[in-house]
């Protein structure tokens, strides 16, 4: 068995830990706008979407998907998720901690890459009905 220094032995152990520490975070506002107009098109409301947050909105009027208090799909965070959902909306959240609170569908960024989790019941709950090329590619929860 080789020998190895305590610097490699910490180097190794201060990566580990790193690895380990990774959560789940929030993706850049121009990556979560464009998986807004894709999952809004999947979830039956193409072009349209509810949301309050200026920069994800800024983002998406770039790309052609419009604020729309009365659409279907919802983007929130936090505390709005509760109340976006309690509307009869189909929301769509940056952080997995939302879904319990009402979030259909969470975007998030696991070590450096997008991930889709689904929350099947506030799916089913919100009334809408995904194209199943969502339903392959994210992870239900």
């Amino acid at each position: 068995m080789p020998v190895r220094s305590p610097f490699s032995c910490f180097c190794a152990g201060a990566l580990m830990l790193a690895a380990a520490a990774l959560p789940a975070g929030d993706l850049p506002a121009p990556v979560q706008a464009k998986f807004l107009k894709i999952l809004c098109a999947a979830a039956g409301s193409p072009g349209k979407v509810a949301c309050k947050d200026s920069d994800v909105l800024a983002e998406l009027e770039k790309i052609g998907v419009a604020q729309d208090a009365g659409a279907k799909v919802a983007w929130g965070r936090g505390g709005e998720v509760k109340t976006l959902k309690a509307a009869g909306k189909f929301v769509i959240c940056p952080k997995l901690e939302d879904l319990p609170a009402g979030g259909s569908i969470a975007v998030v960024e696991e070590g450096g890459k997008p991930q889709i989790y689904l929350h099947m019941g506030n799916i089913a709950a919100s009334g809408v009905t995904l194209a199943d090329s969502v339903l392959k590619i994210g992870k239900r929860l």
